[in-house]
């Protein structure tokens, strides 16, 4: 079951496109959010404050700042891991990041465009 504000809505998005899929898929690399199992598409929600987005809710900490840096290069590092073995496997992966859900706006166009690509696949 998904745990995330974000997870949950893309979630509802995929049922109302009544695609089959997997979330919290443990025996793949890095535990992704979404397996959609036809089309062979890895999706997941990025926090944006843990993975180091650069927008508005990936602020550094004002104290520890190495610390966080540390955190942030080390989860950076893992993303871009788990990605290239996914590659590997056969995986296509889209990244998607917490604030496009947060804003309507922009969620409404993500939502959108993601319906078209996954009726072509």
């Amino acid at each position: 079951m998904t745990k995330t504000a974000p997870e949950k809505q893309f979630n509802s998005f995929l049922i109302g496109l009544n695609k089959s899929f997997f979330t919290q898929v443990k025996n793949l690399p890095g535990r992704p959010d979404f397996l959609l199992i036809k089309e062979n598409i890895i999706i997941n929600i990025n926090g944006c404050f843990w993975h180091n987005h650069g927008c508005v809710n990936s602020k550094i900490p004002e104290k520890n700042t190495s610390y966080w840096l540390s955190v942030f290069e080390k989860n950076k590092a893992r993303d871009y891991e788990n990605t290239r073995k996914l590659k590997i496997l056969g995986y296509k992966i889209i990244n998607i990041w917490e604030c496009v859900l947060r804003d309507d706006k922009s969620k409404k166009r993500l939502f959108n465009n993601l319906e078209k690509i996954l009726q072509t696949v």
